[in-house]
């Protein structure tokens, strides 16, 4: 329920975002004329009076400490983190912790926000991707499988975040870190199927909007890669093989959206690789080479 009342959420500010005119906002969608693609009002927990110094040693301080929870679960799964270990794994001492964190949900938040934050960044590099809507589009999808293959922790935490236990105990400013990132990341997915939209590559119809085919984009993309990568063991994942699924299940959604040209009239797999050719190079070798 808790992750239902988050996408609910979501497609509300969406709509909130789509004015037949472009009024000044905090932040605005891509097609807007005056607008750049993303400006939000800063959200992040309060300096409390820090010098811009102590502001930096504090910000590096807190993504130290969650370095460390991000390998604690790794190497210990989700299950054996908590404050004592990640105090005593850091040497820093709890009342410092918990200056940074509320608590054993607020660092894991934290987590999720800042991948959140690498995710949106590679969503900007693939928007920057020279072809047709759908092959930016197709970025997209590109992108975020590539990341969530790169962070599994991340892969799981993105649920973990969204649970009931989770999400209540999670710090407010936390979760409108995660609340903005949310959104952040719908923007940027939406601003592809504005621009198909706005060439004459993708047709609406009744029921089937600009906000429902973005949302469509990132849920099918996030499904794909969360079940083929962490979702089984070998039972159906051995019979995928070595099927491009999140290729596969990306054209299955655009071809059925009619978002053009189809995958019968265009080599995706061509551009799948052009994609982590001209894009992602560095992240493809050193994934190849196994250094995440």
């Amino acid at each position: 329920m808790v992750f239902i009342r988050t996408i609910n959420r979501i497609i509300q500010s969406a709509w909130g975002l789509l004015p037949k005119a472009c009024p000044s906002r905090h932040w605005q969608l891509a097609g807007c004329p005056e607008a750049t693609l993303m400006h939000m009002e800063d959200t992040s927990p309060s300096s409390g009076g820090r010098s811009p110094r102590q502001e930096e040693k504090w910000q590096a301080r807190e993504q130290k400490l969650l370095d460390i929870t991000q390998e604690l679960i790794e190497e210990h799964g989700f299950a054996f983190f908590n404050m004592d270990r990640l105090v005593k794994a850091s040497g820093v001492s709890k009342g410092t912790i918990y200056n940074h964190f509320s608590g054993k949900e607020d660092c894991l938040s934290g987590l999720c926000v800042r991948c959140m934050e690498e995710t949106a960044g590679m969503f900007r590099r693939a928007l920057t991707f020279k072809g047709t809507p759908r092959e930016v589009a197709l970025a997209i999808h590109y992108a975020y499988s590539l990341h969530l293959r790169m962070n599994p922790t991340f892969s799981m935490s993105l649920i973990t975040v969204r649970t009931a236990g989770f999400s209540e105990k999670t710090s407010p400013e936390r979760a409108a870190l995660l609340h903005r990132m949310d959104t952040e990341l719908f923007t940027l997915a939406y601003s592809v199927i504005d621009r198909a939209v706005a060439e004459g590559d993708l047709k609406l119809a009744e029921n089937m909007d600009r906000v429902v085919m973005a949302f469509l984009n990132w849920a099918v993309s996030y499904g794909i890669n969360m079940l083929a990568d962490t979702g089984f063991e070998h039972s159906i994942s051995d019979h995928l093989g070595d099927k491009n699924i999140a290729l596969i299940g990306a054209n299955v959604l655009m071809d059925g959206l009619g978002m053009k040209p189809l995958s019968t009239e265009w080599d995706y797999s061509a551009t799948w690789e052009r994609i982590g050719n001209e894009i992602f190079p560095e992240e493809v070798q050193q994934l190849q080479q196994g250094s995440f």
